[in-house]
């Protein structure tokens, strides 16, 4: 079940994204309204709550997104199917629907920080050194606050928190390429954590279906799903990856489609070489 009372601390910031009030119950066709003026919420973007859904977008498109709305059940209109479907409305704008993203929220009677003293708060000239090309999930220099671990005189683990309004403030997190998998990044989010409820503030995460280790971390921390989210961007399409981690260590994971079965239309992402 959603927590009502972590829902009603983020429910500003949802419904200054979409312009218009956030319905407690269900209707026969989902509300949907035009992109707010002077508000960062995409081109399109939508949230569902248990099983309310609301959505806002360019007023061009409602005539095609309406049937959407109305006929896709939101168990598919949030998944891979519903951002394929939405995405055909928005790409010939040059607009690419992505999610669904799960949205996590804590406060302190939730929170369950982790004891461990290896993070800190970095310092301007840390800062300054950091490769944000590869701690790509964080928000840059201009956040409110960063966090890191270094080994042998490397950042190894980075966590950041970027000012959403409304009194919440999200947490973004990357550890280097070959370091995960040693709670590194579980350190920075709690480190994170603890200096935004310091700050008398909401702590918001998100992490994908298939970022099934980030969500498990999340949720140790006592992060609670709270509702997600249907975002875009202005630009290609992108497909999601395969999921990361495995169910249980030991247990090997197979492709359950042979490589010629895989999708062929799906390029490699520019500049991963």
């Amino acid at each position: 079940m959603i927590d009502r009372n972590l829902l009603e601390n983020v429910r500003p910031w949802i419904e200054a994204s979409l312009g218009f009030p956030l319905p407690d119950k269900a209707g026969q066709s989902p509300p949907l309204g035009v992109v707010p003026e002077g508000v960062d919420a995409g081109p399109f973007f939508a949230v569902r709550v248990d099983q309310v859904v609301a959505a806002t977008a360019r007023r061009e498109w409602h005539e095609k997104l309406r049937p959407i709305l109305d006929e896709l059940h939101s168990d598919l209109l949030f998944s891979v199917a519903g951002m394929y479907e939405l995405s055909r409305v928005t790409l010939p704008d040059k607009v690419a629907v992505w999610g669904p993203v799960p949205c996590y929220v804590a406060d302190e009677t939730t929170w369950r920080p982790i004891d461990d003293d290896r993070p800190f708060k970095l310092s301007e000239s840390q800062l300054a050194d950091v490769d944000f090309e590869m701690f790509w999930h964080c928000a840059g220099p201009g956040a409110l606050s960063h966090f890191g671990i270094y080994e042998d005189g490397q950042l190894v683990a980075l966590s950041s928190v970027a000012d959403q309004g409304h009194n919440i403030y999200a947490i973004g997190v990357d550890a280097r390429p070959g370091s995960q998998g040693r709670g590194l990044g579980n350190a920075v989010v709690s480190a994170a954590g603890n200096w935004i409820l310091e700050q008398g503030a909401v702590p918001f995460a998100s992490a994908a279906q298939w970022n099934v280790p980030s969500g498990r971390n999340l949720r140790r921390l006592g992060m609670k799903y709270t509702y997600a989210a249907m975002i875009s961007w202005v630009g290609p399409f992108q497909a999601p990856p395969q999921p990361l981690g495995q169910p249980l260590p030991g247990h090997p994971v197979f492709n359950r489609y042979p490589a010629w079965a895989m999708n062929q239309d799906v390029l490699e992402k520019p500049g991963s070489n």
